[in-house]
């Protein structure tokens, strides 16, 4: 998550599309003006466990309550996994439609081309999760949605440690090998850009 934090531009308005229960707006600088919706309740009012924000709406991420442009960021972090395949598409194109020209998405989402334990994120290991994405999918749907100067940032070799030693590797150097290496990535991130 806070990997994903440092992605965000200063440019406010942003949208958290699937916020949760809000933990990254703690990350995000309070001059950036934060919406979070969901479609659970109980997230946004007594699990909430972010910061004071300047919306948090309850409603459905297929189809969202605003105007076309209305933001300069929008966040999707671990959502798009969370549904079948025929549904992402539509899921970006929303993101897509409530940017403003120049507007940045920040996605991620498990890597299902991670060399091991890629099984632990899709069913059953993982029953939440509905279809989890190989990279090259997840690039041509960003295409397909319309998002022009697509860029992975990497994220982490490992999600937990094994052992000591590898926690003696310093965070750049496991990042930007995730970064050189896709197939040690664990998480899938990309931002992307609104024309």
């Amino acid at each position: 998550m806070r990997r994903s934090a440092l992605l965000v531009p200063t440019q406010t308005p942003l949208v958290d599309i699937g916020c949760g229960s809000g933990l990254i707006s703690k990350l995000i600088p309070p001059e950036v003006g934060y919406v979070g919706i969901d479609f659970n309740p109980n997230y946004l009012a007594t699990d909430w466990k972010g910061r004071p924000v300047d919306g948090k709406i309850g409603g459905n991420i297929l189809s969202l309550p605003f105007q076309d442009s209305s933001f300069r960021t929008a966040l999707l972090l671990h959502v798009i996994e969370h549904f079948p395949a025929e549904k992402q598409i539509l899921l970006l194109r929303e993101a897509y439609r409530v940017l403003s020209k120049k507007g940045k998405l920040i996605i991620s989402t498990p890597n299902l081309d991670t060399l091991r334990n890629a099984e632990r994120f899709v069913p059953p290991n993982n029953p939440k999760h509905s279809h989890c994405l190989h990279l090259q999918e997840l690039r041509m749907l960003l295409e397909e949605a319309g998002f022009q100067e697509i860029r992975r940032h990497g994220f982490d070799v490992v999600i937990e440690y094994p052992n000591r030693l590898l926690r003696m590797i310093p965070e750049g150097v496991r990042r930007q090998t995730a970064q050189s290496i896709s197939k040690l990535e664990k998480h899938l991130i990309f931002t992307a850009e609104r024309p």
